[in-house]
Protein backbone atom coordinates (compact mmCIF):
# COMPACT_ATOMS: atom_id res chain seq x y z
CA UNK A 1 0.00 0.00 0.00
CA UNK A 2 1.36 3.55 -0.90
CA UNK A 3 -0.43 6.73 0.38
CA UNK A 4 -0.41 10.27 -1.59
CA UNK A 5 -1.66 13.30 0.26
CA UNK A 6 -3.39 14.67 -3.09
CA UNK A 7 -3.86 13.26 -6.98
CA UNK A 8 -0.30 14.60 -7.92
CA UNK A 9 -0.20 12.92 -11.59
CA UNK A 10 4.07 11.94 -11.62
CA UNK A 11 3.91 10.66 -7.98
CA UNK A 12 0.84 8.28 -8.86
CA UNK A 13 1.67 7.36 -12.61
CA UNK A 14 5.31 6.26 -11.03
CA UNK A 15 3.33 4.04 -8.17
CA UNK A 16 1.00 2.72 -10.34
CA UNK A 17 3.91 1.48 -12.71
CA UNK A 18 5.47 0.08 -9.47
CA UNK A 19 2.86 -1.44 -8.29
CA UNK A 20 1.80 -3.05 -12.08
CA UNK A 21 5.32 -4.24 -12.44
CA UNK A 22 5.12 -5.60 -9.04
CA UNK A 23 2.55 -7.97 -7.23
CA UNK A 24 -0.27 -4.80 -7.39
CA UNK A 25 -1.56 -2.92 -4.74
CA UNK A 26 -3.21 -0.15 -3.58
CA UNK A 27 -2.50 3.93 -3.64
CA UNK A 28 -4.61 5.46 -0.68
CA UNK A 29 -5.20 8.79 -1.61
CA UNK A 30 -6.43 11.47 1.64
CA UNK A 31 -3.48 10.17 3.70
CA UNK A 32 0.15 11.38 4.23
CA UNK A 33 3.42 9.20 3.91
CA UNK A 34 3.22 8.04 7.81
CA UNK A 35 -0.50 7.44 7.38
CA UNK A 36 -2.11 10.83 8.64
CA UNK A 37 -5.27 12.39 7.65
CA UNK A 38 -4.74 14.76 4.98
CA UNK A 39 -8.26 14.83 2.87
CA UNK A 40 -11.22 15.06 1.99
CA UNK A 41 -10.06 14.40 -1.93
CA UNK A 42 -12.31 15.65 -4.61
CA UNK A 43 -13.16 12.25 -6.44
CA UNK A 44 -13.48 14.40 -9.95
CA UNK A 45 -9.65 15.32 -9.41
CA UNK A 46 -8.86 11.88 -8.57
CA UNK A 47 -10.71 10.72 -11.43
CA UNK A 48 -8.75 13.44 -14.16
CA UNK A 49 -5.69 12.53 -13.02
CA UNK A 50 -6.54 8.60 -13.70
CA UNK A 51 -7.56 9.24 -17.20
CA UNK A 52 -4.39 11.29 -17.31
CA UNK A 53 -2.50 8.20 -16.39
CA UNK A 54 -2.60 7.21 -20.11
CA UNK A 55 -0.35 9.37 -21.31
CA UNK A 56 2.27 9.37 -18.10
CA UNK A 57 2.39 5.29 -18.31
CA UNK A 58 3.55 3.18 -21.33
CA UNK A 59 1.67 0.88 -21.77
CA UNK A 60 -1.62 2.15 -20.23
CA UNK A 61 -2.41 0.74 -16.71
CA UNK A 62 -6.10 -0.27 -15.74
CA UNK A 63 -7.22 0.94 -12.18
CA UNK A 64 -10.03 0.64 -9.93
CA UNK A 65 -11.49 3.44 -7.78
CA UNK A 66 -13.69 3.49 -4.24
CA UNK A 67 -13.97 5.05 -1.12
CA UNK A 68 -12.68 4.26 2.07
CA UNK A 69 -13.13 5.30 5.68
CA UNK A 70 -10.17 5.73 7.40
CA UNK A 71 -10.16 7.59 11.53
CA UNK A 72 -9.68 10.59 9.60
CA UNK A 73 -12.19 10.51 7.57
CA UNK A 74 -12.86 9.69 4.00
CA UNK A 75 -10.37 8.78 1.38
CA UNK A 76 -10.04 7.19 -1.98
CA UNK A 77 -7.86 3.82 -2.79
CA UNK A 78 -6.60 3.61 -6.56
CA UNK A 79 -6.48 0.26 -6.93
CA UNK A 80 -3.87 -1.52 -9.51
CA UNK A 81 -3.34 -4.83 -10.26
CA UNK A 82 -0.47 -6.87 -11.02
CA UNK A 83 0.22 -6.45 -14.99
CA UNK A 84 1.77 -9.11 -17.22
CA UNK A 85 3.27 -6.38 -19.14
CA UNK A 86 6.39 -4.41 -18.16
CA UNK A 87 5.48 -0.87 -17.61
CA UNK A 88 7.37 2.31 -17.54
CA UNK A 89 6.04 5.85 -16.84
CA UNK A 90 6.40 8.50 -19.89
CA UNK A 91 10.13 9.19 -20.28
CA UNK A 92 11.49 5.46 -20.29
CA UNK A 93 12.28 5.18 -16.48
CA UNK A 94 11.07 1.23 -14.54
CA UNK A 95 9.53 1.40 -11.34
CA UNK A 96 9.31 -1.33 -8.77
CA UNK A 97 7.73 -1.43 -5.18
CA UNK A 98 9.77 -2.18 -2.32
CA UNK A 99 8.08 -2.26 1.07
CA UNK A 100 7.59 1.59 1.34
CA UNK A 101 8.83 3.14 -1.66
CA UNK A 102 9.14 2.90 -5.71
CA UNK A 103 12.41 1.67 -6.53
CA UNK A 104 14.02 2.89 -9.86
CA UNK A 105 15.53 -0.29 -12.06
CA UNK A 106 18.94 -0.09 -13.67
CA UNK A 107 19.00 -1.44 -17.66
CA UNK A 108 20.31 -5.21 -16.19
CA UNK A 109 17.64 -5.47 -13.55
CA UNK A 110 15.13 -4.31 -16.20
CA UNK A 111 15.86 -7.16 -18.75
CA UNK A 112 15.55 -9.18 -16.10
CA UNK A 113 12.29 -7.90 -14.84
CA UNK A 114 10.94 -8.17 -19.05
CA UNK A 115 12.16 -11.96 -18.76
CA UNK A 116 9.95 -12.95 -16.31
CA UNK A 117 7.19 -11.29 -17.89
CA UNK A 118 8.17 -12.71 -20.75
CA UNK A 119 7.54 -16.38 -19.79
CA UNK A 120 3.79 -15.65 -18.56
CA UNK A 121 3.01 -17.41 -14.99
CA UNK A 122 2.97 -21.30 -15.48
CA UNK A 123 1.22 -21.37 -12.56
CA UNK A 124 -1.42 -19.99 -14.24
CA UNK A 125 -1.34 -22.92 -17.09
CA UNK A 126 -4.16 -25.23 -17.17
CA UNK A 127 -2.81 -28.67 -16.29
CA UNK A 128 -3.92 -30.93 -19.13
CA UNK A 129 -6.51 -34.12 -18.60
CA UNK A 130 -6.89 -32.73 -15.29
CA UNK A 131 -10.29 -31.77 -14.00
CA UNK A 132 -12.16 -30.82 -10.57
CA UNK A 133 -12.45 -34.39 -9.37
CA UNK A 134 -8.74 -34.62 -9.01
CA UNK A 135 -8.50 -32.10 -6.05
CA UNK A 136 -9.07 -33.14 -2.34
CA UNK A 137 -12.46 -32.55 -0.88
CA UNK A 138 -11.23 -32.51 2.66
CA UNK A 139 -8.22 -29.40 1.87
CA UNK A 140 -10.67 -26.95 -0.34
CA UNK A 141 -13.13 -27.48 2.98
CA UNK A 142 -10.29 -26.57 5.38
CA UNK A 143 -8.83 -23.74 2.84
CA UNK A 144 -12.34 -22.30 2.26
CA UNK A 145 -12.51 -22.27 6.21
CA UNK A 146 -9.68 -20.71 6.69
CA UNK A 147 -9.68 -18.36 4.17
CA UNK A 148 -13.00 -17.27 6.02
CA UNK A 149 -10.92 -16.95 9.13
CA UNK A 150 -8.30 -15.30 7.63
CA UNK A 151 -10.37 -12.36 5.37
CA UNK A 152 -12.60 -12.14 8.92
CA UNK A 153 -15.79 -13.66 8.90
CA UNK A 154 -17.47 -14.27 5.97
CA UNK A 155 -16.38 -14.72 2.48
CA UNK A 156 -18.84 -14.16 -0.09
CA UNK A 157 -19.31 -16.68 -3.57
CA UNK A 158 -19.80 -19.83 -3.66
CA UNK A 159 -16.78 -22.29 -3.81
CA UNK A 160 -16.06 -22.87 -7.09
CA UNK A 161 -16.27 -18.98 -7.76
CA UNK A 162 -13.94 -18.43 -4.85
CA UNK A 163 -11.68 -20.89 -6.63
CA UNK A 164 -11.62 -19.32 -10.07
CA UNK A 165 -11.06 -16.27 -7.89
CA UNK A 166 -7.93 -17.62 -6.34
CA UNK A 167 -6.78 -19.25 -9.45
CA UNK A 168 -6.96 -22.52 -8.95
CA UNK A 169 -9.11 -23.23 -11.56
CA UNK A 170 -10.63 -21.42 -15.00
CA UNK A 171 -14.33 -20.24 -15.58
CA UNK A 172 -14.68 -23.16 -17.97
CA UNK A 173 -13.53 -25.82 -15.08
CA UNK A 174 -10.22 -26.52 -15.73
CA UNK A 175 -7.61 -26.91 -12.98
CA UNK A 176 -4.70 -24.84 -13.19
CA UNK A 177 -0.52 -25.36 -11.86
CA UNK A 178 -1.48 -23.47 -8.54
CA UNK A 179 -4.38 -25.55 -8.65
CA UNK A 180 -2.97 -28.63 -8.69
CA UNK A 181 -0.31 -27.84 -6.12
CA UNK A 182 -2.52 -26.59 -3.79
CA UNK A 183 -5.92 -28.72 -2.85
CA UNK A 184 -4.63 -32.37 -5.95
CA UNK A 185 -5.65 -35.45 -4.70
CA UNK A 186 -2.17 -36.71 -6.31
CA UNK A 187 0.22 -33.72 -7.75
CA UNK A 188 2.68 -36.31 -8.33
CA UNK A 189 0.98 -37.85 -11.12
CA UNK A 190 0.67 -34.07 -13.13
CA UNK A 191 4.21 -32.77 -11.81
CA UNK A 192 6.89 -35.30 -11.08
CA UNK A 193 9.32 -32.93 -10.11
CA UNK A 194 7.06 -30.77 -7.56
CA UNK A 195 8.29 -32.85 -4.52
CA UNK A 196 11.51 -32.20 -2.11
CA UNK A 197 14.02 -34.60 -1.20
CA UNK A 198 15.12 -34.36 2.66
CA UNK A 199 18.77 -35.60 3.38
CA UNK A 200 20.62 -35.25 6.86
CA UNK A 201 24.14 -35.57 6.73
CA UNK A 202 26.88 -36.69 9.65
CA UNK A 203 28.86 -34.18 9.28
CA UNK A 204 29.56 -30.20 8.15
CA UNK A 205 30.03 -31.30 4.48
CA UNK A 206 28.41 -33.80 2.22
CA UNK A 207 31.70 -35.05 1.40
CA UNK A 208 32.05 -36.51 5.04
CA UNK A 209 31.58 -39.92 6.30
CA UNK A 210 31.80 -41.47 2.51
CA UNK A 211 29.64 -38.44 0.93
CA UNK A 212 26.58 -39.94 1.59
CA UNK A 213 23.83 -39.22 3.58
CA UNK A 214 22.48 -40.84 6.74
CA UNK A 215 18.73 -40.19 6.05
CA UNK A 216 17.01 -39.38 2.41
CA UNK A 217 13.64 -39.41 2.28
CA UNK A 218 11.71 -38.30 -0.69
CA UNK A 219 8.35 -36.51 -0.01
CA UNK A 220 5.37 -35.64 -2.44
CA UNK A 221 1.63 -33.91 -2.00
CA UNK A 222 0.05 -31.07 -1.77
CA UNK A 223 2.32 -27.79 -0.85
CA UNK A 224 0.75 -27.79 2.74
CA UNK A 225 1.14 -31.45 3.24
CA UNK A 226 4.64 -30.75 2.27
CA UNK A 227 5.65 -28.06 4.22
CA UNK A 228 4.44 -30.65 7.17
CA UNK A 229 6.27 -33.52 6.16
CA UNK A 230 9.81 -31.67 6.03
CA UNK A 231 9.08 -29.63 8.81
CA UNK A 232 8.99 -33.46 11.01
CA UNK A 233 11.53 -34.36 9.34
CA UNK A 234 13.61 -31.78 10.69
CA UNK A 235 12.38 -32.17 13.74
CA UNK A 236 12.48 -35.38 14.11
CA UNK A 237 17.03 -35.58 12.99
CA UNK A 238 17.43 -32.91 15.16
CA UNK A 239 16.35 -34.90 18.01
CA UNK A 240 13.26 -32.36 18.73
CA UNK A 241 10.12 -33.97 20.06
CA UNK A 242 6.91 -33.27 18.75
CA UNK A 243 5.80 -29.98 20.36
CA UNK A 244 8.71 -28.60 21.23
CA UNK A 245 10.53 -25.24 19.39
CA UNK A 246 13.90 -26.38 18.49
CA UNK A 247 15.23 -22.59 19.75
CA UNK A 248 18.58 -23.52 20.92
CA UNK A 249 19.69 -24.64 17.42
CA UNK A 250 17.40 -23.42 14.89
CA UNK A 251 14.26 -21.34 15.06
CA UNK A 252 11.07 -23.01 14.17
CA UNK A 253 9.47 -20.14 12.90
CA UNK A 254 12.69 -19.21 10.61
CA UNK A 255 12.59 -22.91 9.94
CA UNK A 256 9.31 -23.16 8.56
CA UNK A 257 9.59 -19.67 6.49
CA UNK A 258 12.13 -20.92 4.87
CA UNK A 259 10.25 -24.14 3.99
CA UNK A 260 7.00 -21.89 2.49
CA UNK A 261 9.45 -19.64 0.53
CA UNK A 262 10.70 -22.83 -1.30
CA UNK A 263 7.53 -24.33 -2.14
CA UNK A 264 5.67 -21.00 -3.45
CA UNK A 265 8.42 -19.46 -4.81
CA UNK A 266 9.87 -22.26 -6.84
CA UNK A 267 10.38 -22.86 -10.46
CA UNK A 268 7.66 -25.43 -11.37
CA UNK A 269 8.60 -25.35 -15.09
CA UNK A 270 11.69 -26.96 -14.73
CA UNK A 271 11.80 -30.50 -14.67
CA UNK A 272 14.55 -32.83 -12.93
CA UNK A 273 15.14 -30.84 -10.11
CA UNK A 274 13.36 -30.75 -6.93
CA UNK A 275 13.67 -28.74 -3.68
CA UNK A 276 16.54 -30.37 -1.56
CA UNK A 277 16.76 -29.61 2.05
CA UNK A 278 19.88 -30.84 3.78
CA UNK A 279 20.35 -30.85 7.73
CA UNK A 280 24.34 -30.56 8.50
CA UNK A 281 25.91 -30.75 11.94
CA UNK A 282 26.00 -26.65 11.64
CA UNK A 283 23.19 -25.46 9.34
CA UNK A 284 19.98 -26.50 7.15
CA UNK A 285 20.07 -25.86 3.58
CA UNK A 286 16.92 -25.68 1.59
CA UNK A 287 17.75 -25.38 -2.47
CA UNK A 288 14.36 -24.81 -4.71
CA UNK A 289 14.69 -24.70 -8.04
CA UNK A 290 14.61 -21.62 -10.48
CA UNK A 291 16.89 -18.26 -9.66
CA UNK A 292 15.83 -15.37 -7.99
CA UNK A 293 12.36 -14.43 -10.28
CA UNK A 294 12.39 -10.62 -11.51
CA UNK A 295 14.80 -8.26 -10.31
CA UNK A 296 15.34 -9.50 -7.70
CA UNK A 297 19.02 -9.87 -6.34
CA UNK A 298 20.51 -11.37 -2.95
CA UNK A 299 21.41 -7.68 -2.26
CA UNK A 300 17.55 -6.17 -3.04
CA UNK A 301 15.63 -9.28 -1.08
CA UNK A 302 15.40 -7.18 2.31
CA UNK A 303 13.55 -4.31 0.78
CA UNK A 304 11.81 -5.90 -2.83
CA UNK A 305 9.57 -8.70 -3.54
CA UNK A 306 8.74 -10.26 -6.26
CA UNK A 307 6.31 -13.01 -6.90
CA UNK A 308 6.83 -15.83 -9.40
CA UNK A 309 4.05 -17.58 -8.30
CA UNK A 310 1.26 -15.37 -6.72
CA UNK A 311 -1.61 -17.24 -6.56
CA UNK A 312 0.01 -20.04 -4.71
CA UNK A 313 1.42 -17.19 -2.19
CA UNK A 314 -1.74 -15.74 -2.56
CA UNK A 315 -3.32 -19.18 -1.67
CA UNK A 316 -1.27 -19.83 1.48
CA UNK A 317 -1.30 -16.80 2.99
CA UNK A 318 -5.40 -16.96 2.28
CA UNK A 319 -4.97 -20.97 4.31
CA UNK A 320 -2.84 -19.25 7.06
CA UNK A 321 0.19 -20.73 5.97
CA UNK A 322 1.98 -17.58 4.73
CA UNK A 323 2.12 -14.36 5.70
CA UNK A 324 2.05 -11.16 3.58
CA UNK A 325 4.54 -11.58 0.52
CA UNK A 326 8.07 -9.88 0.68
CA UNK A 327 8.32 -10.32 4.04
CA UNK A 328 9.64 -13.67 4.81
CA UNK A 329 13.18 -12.23 4.54
CA UNK A 330 12.47 -10.06 7.26
CA UNK A 331 10.81 -12.59 9.53
CA UNK A 332 13.19 -14.83 8.98
CA UNK A 333 15.49 -12.10 9.95
CA UNK A 334 13.90 -10.89 13.01
CA UNK A 335 13.88 -14.32 14.20
CA UNK A 336 17.63 -15.60 13.92
CA UNK A 337 18.09 -12.35 15.59
CA UNK A 338 15.55 -12.92 18.64
CA UNK A 339 17.87 -16.39 19.12
CA UNK A 340 21.62 -14.52 18.68
CA UNK A 341 21.58 -16.53 15.59
CA UNK A 342 23.70 -15.52 12.39
CA UNK A 343 20.81 -14.28 10.16
CA UNK A 344 20.56 -16.20 7.02
CA UNK A 345 22.75 -16.29 3.76
CA UNK A 346 21.44 -16.52 0.69
CA UNK A 347 22.96 -17.69 -2.48
CA UNK A 348 21.55 -17.24 -6.11
CA UNK A 349 22.35 -19.35 -9.17
CA UNK A 350 20.80 -18.96 -12.13
CA UNK A 351 19.04 -21.95 -11.96
CA UNK A 352 18.62 -22.30 -7.66
CA UNK A 353 18.31 -20.70 -4.66
CA UNK A 354 20.02 -21.99 -1.41
CA UNK A 355 19.01 -20.51 2.20
CA UNK A 356 21.74 -21.60 4.78
CA UNK A 357 20.20 -21.61 8.36
CA UNK A 358 23.36 -21.22 10.89
CA UNK A 359 22.86 -23.60 14.11
CA UNK A 360 24.07 -22.00 17.56
CA UNK A 361 27.62 -23.00 17.56
CA UNK A 362 26.97 -25.40 20.83
CA UNK A 363 24.32 -26.85 19.23
CA UNK A 364 26.92 -28.93 16.92
CA UNK A 365 29.84 -28.92 19.10
CA UNK A 366 33.80 -27.89 18.89
CA UNK A 367 35.02 -31.08 17.89
CA UNK A 368 37.04 -31.55 20.95
CA UNK A 369 34.28 -34.61 22.85
CA UNK A 370 34.00 -34.27 26.53
CA UNK A 371 35.46 -35.87 29.23
CA UNK A 372 32.38 -38.23 29.91
CA UNK A 373 32.56 -39.52 26.08
CA UNK A 374 36.60 -39.99 26.26
CA UNK A 375 37.62 -40.84 29.97
CA UNK A 376 38.14 -44.48 30.80
CA UNK A 377 38.30 -45.38 26.89
CA UNK A 378 40.92 -48.30 27.31
CA UNK A 379 38.02 -51.00 27.57
CA UNK A 380 35.94 -49.57 24.43
CA UNK A 381 36.70 -50.89 21.05
CA UNK A 382 37.55 -47.88 18.16
CA UNK A 383 33.98 -48.25 17.27
CA UNK A 384 33.11 -47.72 20.47
CA UNK A 385 35.05 -44.57 21.35
CA UNK A 386 34.02 -43.37 17.88
CA UNK A 387 30.25 -43.39 19.08
CA UNK A 388 31.19 -41.52 22.10
CA UNK A 389 32.68 -39.26 19.97
CA UNK A 390 30.07 -38.46 17.61
CA UNK A 391 27.28 -37.99 20.03
CA UNK A 392 29.80 -35.47 22.28
CA UNK A 393 29.94 -33.48 18.98
CA UNK A 394 26.48 -33.61 17.39
CA UNK A 395 24.51 -34.10 21.00
CA UNK A 396 23.77 -37.56 19.90
CA UNK A 397 23.65 -40.62 17.34
CA UNK A 398 21.65 -43.43 15.84
CA UNK A 399 22.28 -46.90 14.44
CA UNK A 400 22.25 -45.47 11.00
CA UNK A 401 24.73 -43.02 11.84
CA UNK A 402 26.61 -45.36 13.05
CA UNK A 403 26.44 -47.44 10.33
CA UNK A 404 27.09 -44.43 7.98
CA UNK A 405 30.49 -44.14 9.47
CA UNK A 406 31.32 -48.05 9.42
CA UNK A 407 29.54 -49.46 6.12
CA UNK A 408 32.14 -52.58 6.44
CA UNK A 409 30.41 -53.75 9.59
CA UNK A 410 27.26 -55.51 10.17
CA UNK A 411 24.43 -53.92 11.42
CA UNK A 412 23.89 -56.38 14.30
CA UNK A 413 27.48 -55.89 15.30
CA UNK A 414 26.87 -52.10 15.35
CA UNK A 415 24.19 -52.21 17.56
CA UNK A 416 25.63 -54.54 20.03
CA UNK A 417 28.39 -51.37 20.20
CA UNK A 418 25.87 -49.13 21.12
CA UNK A 419 23.53 -51.51 23.29
CA UNK A 420 27.41 -51.88 25.01
CA UNK A 421 27.76 -48.71 25.73
CA UNK A 422 24.67 -48.26 27.31
CA UNK A 423 25.11 -50.99 29.58
CA UNK A 424 28.17 -49.09 30.94
CA UNK A 425 26.53 -46.24 31.39
CA UNK A 426 28.21 -44.30 28.81
CA UNK A 427 25.29 -43.76 26.59
CA UNK A 428 21.41 -43.13 27.19
CA UNK A 429 18.49 -44.69 25.16
CA UNK A 430 16.05 -42.02 24.43
CA UNK A 431 12.82 -42.12 21.84
CA UNK A 432 10.56 -44.93 20.56
CA UNK A 433 11.92 -48.56 19.81
CA UNK A 434 11.44 -48.28 16.39
CA UNK A 435 13.35 -44.99 15.88
CA UNK A 436 15.81 -44.37 19.33
CA UNK A 437 18.75 -41.90 19.37
CA UNK A 438 21.86 -42.31 22.13
CA UNK A 439 22.67 -39.24 23.95
CA UNK A 440 25.94 -38.72 26.41
CA UNK A 441 24.78 -39.88 30.09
Amino acid sequence: MACLPAPDLTELAETAVAFANTDGGAVVIGLDGDGAYCGPVAQDAVEHALDALAEHCIPGIETGLASIDTSGGPALVVRVARSPQVHAVQDGRVYVRTCHENRLLDGAEIRHLVSARELGDFEAEVVPGATPADLDPELLADYLLRRAQRLGGRVRGNAPDLLIRAGAITPDYGVTVAGILLFGREPSRWLPDGGAVFRRYLGAASGEYGGRPAVERHFDGPLVALVEALSDAIREQMRQPAGDAPAEDLPSGAVREALINAVSHRDYRLRGDRIVVSLFTDRLEVTSPGGLPGFLTTRSMDDGHYCRNPRLTWGLYQWGYAEASGSGVGRMNALCDAHTLPRPRFEAGEYAVTVRLMKAPAAHGNGQGTPGANGDAHDLNPRQQRALDFAAQNGSITLRELQTIYRDFRPAVLHQDLTRLVDCGRLRKVGSRLSPYYILT
